[in-house]
């Protein structure tokens, strides 16, 4: 991860002042600034989420197939990986607000790019730089939250914000279909450049910035020109291990999981659209259909069990999400009834509004505070990596693999690293815990 910080002599920060709202946002409360944030990211999904069924249709129309999908799939992943840090830092250091609105206005000239490309190239090249400059949005996004939330309510804010980006996974996947199966390809991109445009303008009039011009101006005095020119591998080492929380193991723990769920997904989603189409014989409106009971069930899950993590503690609410969610990929192995795939996908939305915000949450209690947004790229950076691997394989296993055996081979990833995670000693303290334990002793990480 880049860094830009540098200390003298103590390898710990003064602590900073708990953020405030800047006085340009002292009329907005932090509900309204929360309503506001997520409708607009439940605007932004629903645009994304259109077309996101509609690129195995396109590049059929290219004459391409899995493979170029999959590569398609990396590309985005990768641009994300490298970025992801490199946003986390600035939305630390300039405030979240202007990751959040540059987001928003890459996806509108990105799906407009989609709309003209007219080869499979440059549809792949689009994609990459898509994924590199959209790269701080969830960060910068979750970054508000932590900023806004009570700290005993961080898990539930966490979920009320990706249930309004679940909205997405309910409205685009059907209407994406319906507006495919009547007016193509191009029909479905002009309604979401539209809802991309709107989310942008929501953004623009309605969030304001969260993080205090203290906290911004204290990361940004700290010494730079060591982070450009180091004097030595160490000093940049010491620096990177500062911004980090004291244990890692719980860090690494976290971004094991997002890793695993995401190559899971990845994985299998290339092959999972052609094999809708072409195997199960289902229309655009059909696989729109199956996405959205998944997206019901993950935002009905986020507005409602989100606070669970916060309450029972993060662990043992993530392993139980982890084995739900991996009941897609059974029931797509097991199965060719519309009916039970669909219920399969129900049951893992549920699994994934269970692990998803708990694991975000879990990252903002062991965060340093000035870090948080930067460790929060961290674990997008993960789970970029995880979008990486999966495609990457892809191309490799179908040749090799019938679509069931890909199938499994995702859901064993998921339920084999929900063993090792909850297998795995990480002291008696849960993730709160051991965080209120440091503020009573006045630890600063």
């Amino acid at each position: 991860m880049n860094t830009q910080l540098q200390y003298a002599e103590s390898q710990h920060p003064a602590p900073l002042p708990p953020p405030r709202l800047p006085s340009s946002s002292a009329r907005l409360t932090s509900r309204q600034m929360m309503i506001c944030l997520t409708a607009c990211m439940a605007l932004q999904m629903t645009s994304f989420v259109i077309i996101l069924p509609l690129f195995a249709r396109r590049f059929s129309e290219f004459g391409a197939g899995v493979g170029a999908l999959g590569i398609s799939d990396m590309a985005y992943a990768l641009a994300a990986t490298v970025a992801a840090p490199l946003m986390g830092a600035l939305a630390d250091r300039l405030g979240r607000r202007p990751l959040v609105l540059g987001s928003l206005a890459v996806y509108v000239l990105a799906f407009t790019g989609y709309l003209l490309a007219s080869s499979t190239s440059a549809f792949i090249l689009l994609r990459g730089l898509a994924g590199a400059l959209t790269a701080g949005l969830m960060p910068a996004a979750t970054g508000m939250v932590a900023d806004l939330a009570p700290e005993n309510r961080r898990g539930q804010w966490i979920g009320i914000l990706s249930g309004g980006a679940s909205f997405g996974w309910i409205a685009g996947p059907i209407l994406g279909g319906l507006l495919y199966d009547r007016w193509g390809f191009a029909g479905a991109l002009l309604v979401a450049i539209g809802m991309a445009t709107l989310a942008f303008t929501t953004a623009l009039l309605g969030v304001r910035e969260t993080r205090s011009r203290g906290a911004q101006q204290a990361v940004a005095s700290r010494p730079r020109g060591a982070a450009v020119r180091p004097a030595n591998p160490k000093s940049t080492l010491r620096a990177f291990r500062a911004t980090l929380p004291v244990s890692l193991t719980p860090l690494g723990l976290v971004l094991s999981i997002y890793f695993a769920v995401m190559f899971a997904w990845a994985f299998s989603e290339p092959r999972f659209m052609f094999y809708a189409y072409d195997d199960l014989g289902w229309s655009s409106s059909m696989l729109g259909l199956v996405m959205s009971t998944y997206g019901i069930a993950m935002m009905l899950g986020e507005f409602g069990l989100s606070r669970l993590s916060d309450d029972l503690g993060r662990k043992r609410v993530i392993a139980v999400g982890l084995v739900l969610f991996s009941a897609q990929f059974i029931g797509l192995a097991l199965s060719r009834n519309y009916m039970v795939i669909a219920l399969a996908f129900v049951i893992a939305g549920l699994g994934n509004a269970l692990f998803d915000p708990a694991l975000s949450a879990s990252v903002l209690d062991i965060a340093p505070t000035e870090h948080q947004t930067r460790i929060l790229g961290l674990k997008s950076t993960a789970g970029s990596l995880g979008n990486i691997a999966g495609p990457a394989l892809i191309v490799l296993f179908t040749p090799l693999w019938n679509a069931q055996g890909i199938f499994l081979g995702a859901a064993g990833v998921v339920l084999l690293t929900t063993l090792v995670g909850f297998l795995v000693n990480m002291g008696p303290q849960s993730f709160k815990l051991a965080l209120r334990r440091r503020l009573l002793n006045g630890r600063a990480d």
